[in-house]
């Protein structure tokens, strides 16, 4: 492959219509662009619950554990490189979900020595379209959707997930706690 075929990136587009997502309860958006998506699809259902940005060290310590009814990470995984840094940070999200709380992930199909490139419209309600670019060249990350499964699986059961264009969404539920089942019924003794 020339050097001239790696820079040509085709750029395509893409159509996302999240235009029913409903998220009730607390939610916890995780990202580092604020597109307002979330926000948009959130404050159309919900008035009175709490909706929380993480996009950054700091503002993590002011999150509450076990809150959260539903996690959103809207094309934010790209800014984490390593598999160790994304399963700790599943791990943690897993900490600030209640019991029977959901991730929603919605992020771009890309596997190492991969490239990406797209115009991404998302209907939202009141058919609203919000349109952001994304762009990722650096052939050294994996942001694949099989990686990914791998990772949350250690935190999550996977109850929903599409994949078009390159792009995929998976719903993940929090795994329960692991019981000691070494606990000596008190009443035998």
């Amino acid at each position: 492959m020339s050097k001239s075929t790696l820079l040509k990136v085709e750029k395509q587009e893409i159509f996302i219509n999240m235009e029913q997502e409903i998220f009730k309860g607390n939610l916890l958006d995780i990202g580092n662009d604020n597109y307002g998506i979330i926000y948009s699809l959130y404050k159309q259902y919900n008035a009175d619950n709490n909706l929380d940005y993480i996009y950054g060290r700091e503002k993590k310590k002011k999150i509450e554990q076990e809150f959260y009814d539903n996690c959103v990470m809207l094309f934010s995984l790209s800014s984490i490189w390593t598999k160790y840094n994304k399963k700790h940070m599943f791990k943690e999200i897993n900490k600030y979900l209640k019991e029977d709380g959901t991730i929603h992930i919605w992020d771009i199909d890309k596997g190492y020595g991969k490239l990406f490139n797209a115009k991404i419209k998302i209907l939202l309600p009141n058919r609203k379209i919000k349109t952001i670019e994304i762009k990722d060249y650096n052939i050294l990350k994996d942001t694949s959707k099989e990686n990914l499964i791998k990772l949350l699986q250690h935190y999550f059961e996977i109850i929903d997930l599409r994949a078009s264009d390159n792009i995929y969404y998976i719903k993940g539920r929090k795994k329960g706690r692991n019981k000691d089942e070494s606990i000596i019924d008190g009443s035998k003794l």
